[in-house]
């Protein structure tokens, strides 16, 4: 029996976002709608994300699951000079020269079907003027301010990467001997892994409409984090990204993220309404959904010293009764440094290794570079 089925999209490395999508299909029936989102940015590491429309009651009826895209894909521009992607599962990406230019088109071969974009011409990206701070008593901002750069678009993408050098809760003055589950004083406290080096992708990009502001964007704020935070204990490194989107683009993801966002009426508008820049073009019925962004990109970086830093530690040392010294150890713990005993006096206080040691909290000794990873896509 067919039943009416509402679908999400689900755009795992590039969208995040959720699309609602009716449509007969029998019970124990594998959906094989495939949803296309491409973002790319020339000169950078561009990302292809492939996957099929799903039911949301797909835990409570026999509905088959479509696996995961199994698809060559490359980019050609209007000379016909092709760009092949590498990947697998649904996944994939491709490098596109900085100076390429005139137009490009998307195409994927899937399920013995050809799926190919509009022509898309790239859009020129705004110029980042600067990127600032300031702080209130609680929380560090980080701002944004550019303008556009004769495309015209009014609509831009903000996406950040950031470094920082920061410190575990506690420096480890203590050693455990576990043959003889004594606790013993270190000649000198082990500061060997109290620094480290921090790097982290914002996993958002945030959609930003400029077109009513004459062009032009004063101290946007694309960034918060607290004062207490490890970000601002010695140096702080940001890196932004920003690309512009033609109006198409722009509405066909805000559609999106209003669509997903919570509360929002996840059935409306039409689905027709945001199919977006894909088609089959070996079968015209088939359907696809999904769109292809082609940007040059805007990239400063900023480095911040630890002018705002309001930094404490909320770790709490264990104690730990002597018998059960082993277990903790086992579990990663080791003694740390004194502290006062619930029973009265002081005692030898227990951390996890991520206590103070910088490398088990995430960190690395030496500084790393910015690089290009996968990211989602959010509206601010």
């Amino acid at each position: 029996m067919k039943k009416n089925i509402c679908y999400i999209i689900v755009s795992v490395l590039l969208t995040g976002c959720i699309y609602p999508y009716t449509a007969d299909i029998e019970e124990g029936e594998v959906a094989r709608d495939l949803v296309i989102d491409a973002n790319i940015l020339l000169g950078n590491t561009s990302y292809v994300s492939l996957t099929y429309l799903q039911p949301l009651d797909v835990g409570k009826q026999n509905y088959g699951f479509a696996g995961y895209p199994q698809a060559t894909v490359y980019l050609e521009d209007e000379n016909g000079q092709q760009y092949n992607a590498t990947g697998n599962n649904g996944n994939y990406q491709l490098n596109i020269p900085e100076t390429a230019g005139g137009k490009f088109r998307l195409t994927v071969n899937c399920n013995s079907q050809v799926y190919r974009s509009d022509w898309v011409v790239p859009v020129a990206p705004p110029e980042v003027k600067d990127i600032s701070f300031s702080a209130d008593e609680d929380n560090v901002y980080v701002k944004l301010s550019m303008q556009d750069n004769g495309s015209g678009s009014g609509y831009a993408t903000v996406q950040f990467d950031e470094i920082w050098h920061f410190h575990t809760d506690f420096i480890r003055s203590y050693y455990y001997n576990e043959d003889q589950n004594s606790v013993g004083m270190l000649i000198k406290p082990d500061m060997s892994k109290y620094w480290c080096w921090m790097k982290n992708k914002s996993p958002l990009q945030k959609l930003i409409n400029y077109s009513s502001l004459g062009g032009k964007v004063d101290d946007y704020v694309f960034h918060v984090f607290s004062r207490s935070d490890g970000r601002n204990l010695d140096e702080y490194n940001v890196r932004v990204k920003v690309w512009n989107l033609t109006p198409e683009q722009y509405k066909y993801r805000k559609q999106l993220e209003e669509n997903a966002s919570i509360g929002g009426n996840l059935f409306s508008p039409e689905p027709g309404e945001v199919r977006g820049n894909v088609f089959c073009e070996s079968n015209p019925d088939a359907r696809v959904f999904g769109y292809v962004n082609i940007s040059r990109v805007a990239t400063l970086s900023k480095t911040l010293p630890s002018t705002y830093s309001k930094w404490h530690t909320t770790a709490i040392l264990t104690e730990v009764d002597q018998e059960d010294w082993p277990k903790y150890y086992g579990m990663g713990y080791l003694p740390v440094e004194q502290m006062i005993s619930q029973k009265g006096g002081t005692v030898v206080g227990w951390g996890h290794a991520r206590c103070f040691d910088c490398v088990a909290a995430g960190g690395t000794l030496e500084k790393p570079l910015f690089d290009d990873e996968p990211v989602y896509i959010i509206g601010d």
